[in-house]
């Protein structure tokens, strides 16, 4: 997935614009490469092409619904990355699929926060990337 792929329109589910949704597919592209579960998670997310991004479970249904990104976000198992995906790349891809739903405002579940001791406070996109 490339920035080039971005639908004109994004799927309902989404609650970024294409401008956002641009700009941070880019950095997460830099910065985790354009395989694995970041990549693979923009790429569901708002196409619907591929696996789903944690699950590695066949997805053929189209761009995923809101809840179905959520349900995606919070699968406790990653067993089809072991060795190919860090822990990190796991947890980003998480929060991207809970973000891309996010209403303006909305506080990021505890789960999908950093957990970095020395800086406590709400999660933002920029510091869990």
């Amino acid at each position: 997935m490339d920035t080039n792929q971005i639908p004109g329109a994004l799927p309902p589910a989404i609650t970024i614009s294409r401008e956002t949704a641009v700009a941070c597919l880019a950095d997460d592209l830099e910065d985790y490469g354009t395989t694995g579960p970041v990549a693979l998670a923009w790429q569901w997310a708002l196409t619907g092409n591929g696996p789903t991004p944690i699950a590695l479970l066949e997805w053929t249904q189209g761009p995923p619904d809101r809840d179905t990104l959520l349900d995606e976000s919070s699968w406790p198992y990653a067993d089809g990355w072991q060795g190919h995906a860090s822990w990190e790349e796991l947890q980003h891809a998480r929060f991207l699929l809970w973000w891309l739903t996010a209403a303006d405002g909305e506080e990021a579940p505890v789960r999908l926060r950093a957990t970095d001791v020395a800086a406590p406070g709400p999660a933002s996109p920029s510091s869990l990337g």
